[in-house]
């Protein structure tokens, strides 16, 4: 066979096989597959609660001292301390009566406006005035979840000045307990219960804090409780309320308002304790002399309870020392320092 008829059989047999269809293929062009869409990552929902609860405990675990004593802070206001902001947080009609030299003032419930925390230095100690001490240590207690550095003048002005006309609450306290029962038997535990509801349109934790707030001064729940009114509740057994005690363990092993659960004033941000408390009572705190038992007010009806704190602590329910754990109001130490208008 001649080279030219070679070439042509194997031309033939490749145009041959290039015309067989194998099963399975297609000559088909194949539509390419889209690439594949990456999912955004699903964003986690602003937790608010756990937010206050975490700027809570931040503050609880710096170890902080929460009130000054008067002679003290007259040391800081006769030197002229750069360092140190009063705020009084009195009414204005009460601040014009008569007030710390160098302190602003800014009503209670009105610490949580914007306009008003603006007038705040954050570079400063802040040193909060009231009457008594009580609505002072709450507002500590919300400028410190703030992250301001605030501490609360011990008694207000009723442990400042001894002027009846100044400190504008008629008659000075007569630092005597009712004299009230304690017991020291514990009730059995409870736990379990969730937190209230709170919010979930806030867009951080400072948000959270200053909305909380003022939901609670639109409330209109009063700020403190009597003793007198704390006895009647216990001897009714009024199911509506839970007591809690905030002082430390050993005191509140000596005795302590029946029916009292105890969590230290430091711990009350910890989930374990907040699982203890019923969201569909009021909670009345009460510590030894209304300080501290005024902060943790605060954080719970920042945190969606309604809180109550019993004016004086216990100093105000029971003078005795073995149960009282502090020394209580005494309107007879106090001094006559001095005050502007």
């Amino acid at each position: 066979m001649t080279s030219k008829k070679w070439l042509s059989v194997v031309l033939g047999l490749v145009l041959a096989m290039s015309l067989i269809v194998v099963p399975g293929c297609s000559t088909d062009t194949e539509t390419p597959a889209e690439p594949a869409v990456s999912e955004e990552p699903a964003v986690e929902a602003f937790d608010a609660s756990q937010a206050m609860i975490d700027a809570a405990a931040d503050y609880f675990g710096s170890e902080p001292v929460p009130t000054i004593a008067a002679a003290d802070l007259l040391t800081i206001v006769t030197s002229q301390d750069p360092g140190y902001q009063i705020v009084s947080v009195r009414s204005a009609e009460d601040y014009a009566k008569g007030h710390i030299e160098g302190a602003i003032n800014i009503p209670f419930a009105t610490i949580a406006d914007e306009e008003n925390l603006a007038k705040l230095d954050p570079n400063k100690k802040i040193v909060v005035v009231c009457y008594t001490g009580h609505t002072a240590s709450e507002a500590n207690m919300f400028y410190n979840m703030l992250g301001y550095d605030a501490i609360t003048l011990k008694f207000g002005m009723s442990g400042w000045t001894n002027d009846e006309e100044v400190y504008a609450l008629g008659a000075l306290p007569s630092g005597k307990a009712a004299g009230y029962p304690t017991t020291t038997e514990v009730p059995a535990a409870t736990g379990g219960f969730d937190l209230p509801a709170v919010a979930s349109d806030y867009e951080d934790v400072r948000a959270a804090i200053i909305g909380q707030a003022e939901a609670y001064f639109a409330s209109g729940l009063p700020f403190t409780i009597s003793a007198e009114d704390v006895y009647n509740i216990v001897q009714s057994q009024d199911p509506g309320y839970q007591i809690l005690s905030v002082r430390a363990s050993d005191v509140y092993a000596a005795g302590h308002l029946e029916g009292a659960i105890n969590a230290p004033w430091t711990t009350v941000a910890d989930p374990a304790v907040l699982a203890q408390l019923d969201p569909n009572k009021k909670v009345i705190v009460y510590c030894y002399t209304g300080h501290t038992g005024g902060e943790v007010t605060m954080f719970l009806n920042l945190m969606g309870y309604e809180a109550i704190n019993m004016k004086f602590g216990m100093s105000g329910w029971n003078s005795d020392e073995a149960v009282g754990g502090n020394a209580g109001y005494d309107p007879s130490t106090v001094v006559a320092n001095p005050v502007v208008q």
